[in-house]
């Protein structure tokens, strides 16, 4: 099973253009991992690996939104919603 922060490493890792960072989103898949994670975090039902990912994909999509942020800037775009 692919971790939901591995999409965003193999993103950055493919040296993506500031037009792609900006337009970056996140698969179906990435986006229904965090739900079922987040859900089970709220039930406290997370096995302590799923706390890990759980906490690296959070760490990971703040960086993520950071650099679109800057991407945006640098494009001269209005900052709008990342997600």
């Amino acid at each position: 099973m692919q971790h939901a922060i591995d999409e965003i490493l193999d993103f950055v890792t493919s040296s993506p253009s500031l037009e792609a960072i900006v337009s970056f989103t996140y698969s179906d898949e990435t986006l229904e991992r965090v739900s079922y994670l987040s859900e089970q975090e709220t039930q406290n039902a997370l096995t302590s690996e799923e706390v890990d990912e759980l906490r690296e994909f959070k760490r990971a999509a703040y960086v993520m939104e950071q650099l679109k942020i800057r991407a945006q800037r640098r494009l001269g775009k209005p900052l709008d919603d990342a997600w």
